[in-house]
């Protein structure tokens, strides 16, 4: 009777795995994983390439689309261009109060004017550049 490698138990012929212990009694590695490099590290090297694979084509196509934008010209400036405008209007407001060139009524009711004028400019501008780019047929 046969004995398991393992734990030393006797098992019978027929068995394919120890009773006491579980190893594997009749193991013979198939001829491909003998000649070539073990499946666990072929397999992690294939999943590592296509891992890197992956994030090329997604650092790719985020360039493509990128770039994409910029020839559309989506990357809006009319907005942190609107935003810099009142912010200089509100600091070039508060210094006229501070000086007293202005009273404070007559600053507040200015300064809504104004913020209003830029606004409008700001949106006609958009559609301006709107029609340029889809023209109506």
């Amino acid at each position: 009777m046969p004995y398991c490698s393992k734990c030393g138990a006797q098992v019978r012929e027929e068995m394919a795995f120890c009773s006491k212990c579980g190893a594997a009694l009749k193991v013979e590695p198939p001829l491909a994983e003998t000649v070539s490099a073990p499946a666990p590290y072929r397999a992690e090297k294939a999943e590592k390439h296509e891992k890197r694979e992956k994030e090329e084509k997604g650092e790719k196509r985020e360039k493509e689309e990128k770039t994409e934008k910029h020839e559309k010209r989506e990357f809006g400036v009319i907005g942190p261009l609107i935003g810099g405008l009142i912010l200089i209007f509100v600091g070039l407001m508060f210094y006229l109060q501070v000086t007293g060139f202005l009273g404070r009524q007559v600053a507040s009711a200015l300064f809504l004017i104004i913020v209003g004028i830029i606004i409008i400019v700001g949106a006609l501008y958009v559609a301006m550049m709107a029609t340029r780019r889809h023209p109506s047929t």
